[in-house]
């Protein structure tokens, strides 16, 4: 009866010691990688407004790139209204 009683404490005291630790490795891997991801996307935003700025004018790669699919959207918008959508 000793021994039940025995394993029984040690049982408790471990399951207590794995339900009542802090953050694990993983836990902090992940947020580490979600920073480093919005690290990069601001990097991206910041080169795409330097080239935006840098090449303005009318023929601005990125301004025609964005008149572009923005025009190509409201062409198939405006299709699909008519009920000429592909």
């Amino acid at each position: 009866m000793k021994s039940l009683t025995i394993f029984t404490t040690a049982s408790q005291r471990l399951a207590a010691r794995l339900f009542s630790r802090g953050r694990t490795q993983a836990d902090k891997q992940r947020g580490a990688s979600a920073l480093e991801y919005v690290m990069l996307a601001a990097v991206l935003v910041g080169i795409l407004a330097f080239v935006a700025t840098q090449y303005g004018g009318e023929d601005n790669p990125i301004v025609n790139i964005f008149n572009d699919l923005f025009g190509q959207a409201e062409n198939t918008a405006t299709n699909a209204g008519a009920g000429g959508g592909s």
